[in-house]
């Protein structure tokens, strides 16, 4: 048993984290540490920004501010939010006794750190708003940019395209648009 603990407290995962900054500053929570060396992630949408010349600019932007993914192991997380000064918390899973942070299986997140830097075109949304047509078509691409990703299929009445669904478990999901030619049912 304490061998398990142990070795659960060495293992890398990816956590999901709440930024208190909350975007009043310059720098975010989830850029303070990837410079200090975290492997972190932010989902990012791609924005329309006007300087004061008036000039439109496409930027990417935090879909949720207040939301990153930090890679680290546990015992290390503890004492970085242990210390003074910290900024960020935990996100915890609802209806769990004792409460657990909420941990994301390391394959699921490369596929939807993937999907996202990939497409040109991505939808977020909660894992409660996925269709329950999508929940019985789980598929794998094969080919193009997004090749071995694995998720579900979602179609859209009055639309030829199809788009695929990624889900952070009890989360949030993303869905990308993917050609026909791709797409091998699971």
């Amino acid at each position: 048993m304490e061998q398990e603990e142990e070795e659960k407290e060495s293992k890398r995962e990816w956590f999901v984290m709440r930024d208190l900054h909350r975007g009043h500053r310059a720098h975010l929570s989830y850029q303070l540490l990837a410079e200090k060396g975290y492997s972190t992630y932010t989902p990012t949408v791609k924005t329309i920004v006007r300087d004061k010349t008036r000039k439109a600019y496409i930027v990417e932007r935090p879909y949720l501010p207040d939301l990153f993914f930090l890679n680290a192991q546990r015992s290390q997380l503890i004492a970085l939010t242990n210390e003074p000064k910290c900024n960020f918390q935990f996100r915890y899973r609802y209806g769990v006794s004792p409460p657990a942070p909420m941990v994301v299986p390391d394959k699921q997140m490369d596929d939807f750190i993937r999907a996202n830097k990939e497409s040109e075109e991505t939808r977020f949304f909660p894992v409660t708003d996925i269709p329950k047509s999508a929940r019985n078509s789980p598929i794998r691409i094969i080919g193009g940019p997004l090749d071995g990703l694995e998720g579900l299929l979602l179609r859209t009445r009055g639309t030829k395209r199809k788009q695929l669904i990624i889900e952070l478990p009890h989360f949030l999901a993303i869905s990308v648009y993917v050609k026909d030619e791709y797409i091998e049912f699971l």
